[in-house]
């Protein structure tokens, strides 16, 4: 809770409360503050000099969110926040919550947002659980020309996106949760002929009555359009083919959109599936540029003319061992494995063909015993994290191989009895973390031989008290 004497602050100019996340309300009166020029948040109130009209004299510039707007009274008190002469406001968040287990379903939600149109220099516009079915004329007939981003979240009742096509400049649009939503048709592209000219980055969370999203015959749409997102949307049985895009990140919906959208993909760079059960056969094979794959199932053919490949993240996934097509990886740099259940060893001889691996992550692997020999090919390896994997009983003796290694953290494995005495031939290692390893008794005598080591850390590695 802020102090109850903030108003008296007469010449405070700048109040930042961006990550007072338990914050529920704000001291009353705060518009008396005249020469306050910066407010990161207000939270309206229902008590008296807590309402939104406090904000009617303010000068406000930069940043803004406001919350609570359920304790709106009516579109005149919204009315009388001025926002509309706000012309230095840059960002404007708009939220029907004051916290994430507080949801809102005013039913004059359209009449307050209908009466909280901002001045047309903004350029980020953020909507958070509005429960009208419509949007605002303000958004429909685009009275904010200047828009560079703007997210639409929980907006569960509408069934229209606005025009947002016609937006020149508009870069980032967010949608999560419009669950109403059922069609992306011509009215969300306007009547224009490039439609989206400059959008880069376009994500469709949770939209789970989606159905179709189309495009209009004859018209350019999002050329410049470089990441997309489509996620937890099960309905959607079509949408656009996208060539410029670099970067996909696709879970959770028809299996069906999957290689026709990544086929003509031509330039993608960076993929992400994650939510189905099954891959098409040959998903990949046109994407030989691609330097970043995220799957949660992978297998060897998925991997073949990867040539390119920098970044490799398995997760979630059921493999007894690593895809055979991982030697060929020669340009791999980054490979990470998370819950991989069912994976009990690396590979002996699977691992010689990473000669540029520098960093190697494998996380909540319950089931991994050992990180085999095979490890002491990476000779390029600078960084190596093993957290929650508590059938690892110590590292390989060809750990003494990694001569490029830097950083090596081992964290909550508690089957780890020991380290090998060959630590010490780690020539570059600077820091060495081992933390909540409970059987770990004690470190190799070698350690005392990496000169390069700077940071020793040790926590949480007390062996447990024996029970009689």
């Amino acid at each position: 809770m802020l102090p109850k004497g903030t108003k008296n602050l007469k010449n405070l100019r700048y109040l930042d409360i961006r990550n007072c996340h338990e914050l529920t309300s704000i001291p009353v009166a705060l518009g008396q503050l005249s020469f306050l020029r910066k407010l990161s948040m207000f939270i309206v109130g229902k008590e008296d000099g807590c309402g939104i009209d406090e904000l009617k004299g303010l000068a406000l510039e930069g940043e803004l969110s406001i919350k609570g707007l359920h304790n709106v009274k009516s579109s005149m008190e919204a009315k009388n926040a001025n926002l509309i002469k706000k012309h230095n406001l840059r960002s404007l968040s708009l939220s029907w919550r004051v916290s994430s287990n507080k949801s809102s379903h005013h039913q004059n939600d359209e009449e307050i947002l209908s009466a909280l149109q901002p001045h047309s220099n903004l350029k980020k516009l953020r909507i958070i659980d509005y429960q009208g079915l419509m949007f605002p004329y303000w958004m429909m007939d685009l009275l904010l020309p200047n828009l560079v981003e703007i997210s639409l979240g929980y907006c569960e009742r509408c069934h229209q996106l606005p025009p947002l096509g016609k937006l020149r400049f508009l870069k980032v649009l967010n949608i999560c949760r419009i669950s109403a939503l059922k069609y992306i048709d011509d009215t969300f592209y306007g009547d224009m002929e490039s439609s989206f000219p400059s959008l880069e980055v376009l994500s469709i969370r949770e939209a789970l009555c989606l159905e179709e999203w189309t495009t209009v015959n004859g018209r350019e749409h999002f050329p410049l359009l470089s990441s997309l997102t489509v996620d937890c949307c099960p309905k959607l049985v079509k949408l656009p083919m996208i060539q410029s895009l670099k970067q996909l990140q696709i879970g959770e919906t028809n299996v069906t959109l999957l290689a026709p959208l990544i086929m003509n993909a031509t330039v993608l760079t960076s993929l992400q599936i994650s939510g189905f059960n099954e891959l098409p056969d040959g998903l990949l094979q046109n994407q030989k540029q691609l330097v970043s794959f995220c799957s949660l199932k992978s297998s060897s053919d998925l991997l073949d003319n990867l040539s390119c490949l920098k970044q490799l993240y398995i997760q979630d996934c059921s493999i007894e061992s690593l895809p055979a097509g991982l030697q060929n990886l020669s340009s791999l740099k980054t490979l990470s494995l998370n819950c991989c259940d069912s994976l009990v060893s690396l590979p002996v001889n699977g691992l010689q063909g990473l000669s540029s691996l520098s960093s190697l992550r494998i996380q909540n692997c319950k089931t991994l015993a050992s990180l085999s020999e095979g490890v002491g090919y990476l000779t390029s390896l600078q960084d190596l994290l093993i957290n929650g994997c508590p059938e690892l009983t110590s590292l390989p003796r060809s750990i003494q191989h990694l001569s490029s290694l830097r950083y090596l953290q081992i964290r909550c494995c508690r089957g780890l009895i020991s380290l090998p005495d060959e630590i010490q031939h780690l020539t570059l290692l600077s820091l060495l973390e081992i933390s909540y390893c409970s059987n770990l008794m004690s470190l190799p005598q070698g350690v005392r031989n990496l000169n390069a080591l700077e940071t020793l850390r040790i926590r949480g590695c007390h062996p447990p008290e024996k029970t009689v």
